[in-house]
This record gives structure tokens, C-alpha cells and sequence, in this order.
């Protein structure tokens, strides 16, 4: 997967270490939490621009998600509560079966459909972080800051017979278009985790990102407000 790369790139570039605490592990330590899960986007409003250009409302579906954070303590990683700089990124993507519905074709009339589509959603980010110890087997965590989204959208040929009866007949045309941006956005995290030994945790976790991307050739404009369900396995570095 291409952005396997950046990802494993991204936490080699923040790993270190140096003194050993009283808890076995290192002060310098990074905690290093591999994700998966799955993305919940926010139904959109969009426009078709490879085609007639009609207002459309779209239904993206859950989205796989998988990603990685990393999590470097400015202060002992033993005490109660830790905080520092948390740094990560994660892909989100969907082959097919995404729903379009609204006024087409002029008709005024509501068709839903679906089309031959991809969706694809990348994002790093750089922020704060705060973990609580409660005692030595839980934490509960926290975290957000700013992040750089990029999207790419792609929508192959479509011919869509509008229903007799409901509008005034006739094809609703798509042509085969790509579109990609990129752009500012944000993420908060939240999570607790489960110190099952041989320094390891396993936990669930949540994140939520917000910003805006423009698909100048297929849906226009659309907000990026989505929230992921995951789960979590962390180990220090």
C-alpha cells in the first residue's frame, strides 16, 4: 500500500529512548498505537460536475480505516498524568457502493442511484496529548490539533435511466472524471487502553476529523466531517 511508506517513515523519524524508569520501561520512550477501524463520513451535498451538473445529497458509507500515532511524553511516562506530542496519520478509502440522491436531470424529481465510484482519504497530523494513568493496567487518553487532509474521488461512466412516473423520463449522463485536493483541517482522539503485559496495550478508540476538500471534476465541494470507531494496540519504542 503506498502509504505504508510515509506512515513507518513518520515514526522512525520520532522513536528514541534513553534512561529506565521504575517501571521497566524508559522515560524517553515513544508510545507507538497502530489502529484499525472503521470511518463514518457525515452525509454531503455536492453537485455532479461531469455531467449535467445537478444538486446531489451523497452517502459515502462506512470506509476502512487503518493508521498509526505516535505518542512522545514531555514528561515521566510512569506518572500519573503524561502529556506531550502526539504525531500520525492514517489512509481511509471505499471501492464502490456509494449513494447519490436528489434533484437531476431538471426535472425537479428525486432519483437515488448508485455509481461505479472510488473515495480515498489520507491525513497526517501534529498535536498535544494528554494519557492518565488509573493505576498500572488502564489509561484513558485525549488529543487533537491540526492535520493535512487529501482526498481523491473517481467516478467511472454512468448512464442513469430516470423511473417513469416519478420524473419526465430520459438518461442521466456521467462521464468517467477524477478529482483530487488537499488542505488544512483538524483531529481530536480519545481512547482507553488495557495494560495486558509484555509491554503492550490493547485498547478502543475514537477520532474525529473536520476540514473541507473541493472535487473540482466530480462532486465539487464537500465537508470532510467524520468520525472513526477503532481498535488499538500500543507498545513503547
Amino acid at each position: 500500500m503506498k502509504i505504508a511508506g510515509p506512515l513507518l517513515a513518520l515514526a522512525a523519524l520520532t522513536l528514541h529512548a534513553s534512561c529506565t524508569s521504575a517501571a521497566g520501561r524508559e522515560k524517553d520512550e515513544d508510545r507507538v498505537q497502530v489502529f484499525l477501524g472503521v470511518m463514518n463520513l457525515e452525509d454531503q451535498s455536492g453537485e455532479i460536475q461531469a455531467g449535467s451538473g445537478d444538486p446531489v445529497e451523497i452517502d459515502f458509507s462506512k470506509l476502512p480505516t487503518i493508521g498509526l500515532e505516535v505518542e512522545t511524553p514531555y514528561n515521566a511516562a510512569d506518572t500519573g498524568l503524561e502529556y506531550g506530542i502526539n504525531a500520525g496519520g492514517g489512509i481511509s478509502w471505499k471501492g464502490d457502493n456509494t449513494s447519490f440522491a436528489g434533484s437531476v436531470g431538471g426535472s425537479g424529481s428525486s432519483v437515488i442511484f448508485r455509481i461505479d465510484n472510488s473515495f480515498m482519504l489520507g491525513e497526517f497530523h501534529l498535536g498535544g496529548y494528554l494519557r492518565s494513568h488509573l493505576g498500572e493496567a488502564v489509561d484513558l487518553y485525549l488529543g487533537g490539533g491540526p492535520a493535512i487532509l487529501y482526498g481523491r474521488h473517481k467516478v467511472e461512466d454512468e448512464e442513469i435511466e430516470q423511473p417513469e412516473g416519478v420524473s419526465r423520463g430520459g438518461t442521466i449522463i456521467i462521464e468517467s472524471d477524477n478529482s483530487s485536493d488537499i488542505s488544512l483541517g483538524f483531529y481530536a482522539r480519545a481512547g482507553i487502553e488495557f495494560d495486558l503485559g509484555k509491554r503492550a496495550q490493547w485498547g478502543l478508540g475514537l477520532r474525529y476529523l473536520g476540514g473541507e476538500l473541493d472535487f473540482s471534476d466530480t462532486v465539487g465541494k464537500i465537508d470532510i466531517e467524520g468520525t472513526q470507531v477503532l481498535l488499538t494496540y500500543s507498545a513503547w519504542f
